[in-house]
């Protein structure tokens, strides 16, 4: 959805959102990208800013462990220009440290990123991907679901 304020001058804002559950992939080997959320095509021009804020709510089955620190998940923003390949501009590396269980459990995580692009004169589609490494998952986790999660844009006319 696009909010065009001041009548059609900049800022504009564009944002999505989804609360519908979302499977993410654990390979048992290898890695995985999972894309959770895309945003409509945006144009902007030379020395337009693009704010972009997003953040995906993560649920983690956990199995039966004695406590070990999570690790290879991997939340990326990424853009793609003027309809080629989508290419990072901005990642974290989802860490946290899992609880001692007695049982398989399930805990969630909030990773959340803000960046300013400045991706030039084009159309720009902007998107969430969460990439999973199943060598270091598949012995912690048993599944991942995106829940709630949200990516804006702000794009803002650099004079």
């Amino acid at each position: 959805m696009v909010c065009v304020c001041n009548g059609g001058l900049f800022p504009q804002l564009f944002f999505t959102q989804s609360s519908t559950d979302l499977p993410i992939t654990i390979p048992l080997t290898g890695t995985a990208v999972t894309e959770v959320l895309r945003l409509q095509p945006i144009t902007t021009l030379n020395g337009d800013l693009v704010k972009l804020d997003s953040m995906v709510e993560l649920e983690l089955a956990v199995l039966i462990l004695t406590g070990a620190t999570l690790t290879g998940i991997t939340y990326r923003l990424e853009r793609s220009t003027n309809g080629g390949a989508f290419t990072p501009i901005a990642s974290l590396d989802v860490e946290s440290l899992l609880p001692v269980l007695a049982a398989a459990a399930t805990t969630t995580l909030f990773p959340n990123l803000t960046w300013v692009d400045v991706p030039g004169v084009g159309t720009h589609v902007y998107r969430i991907v969460i990439e999973t490494n199943g060598a270091i998952l598949s012995t912690l986790l048993s599944s991942i679901t995106a829940e709630t999660r949200a990516l804006n844009a702000l794009v803002v006319r650099n004079a």
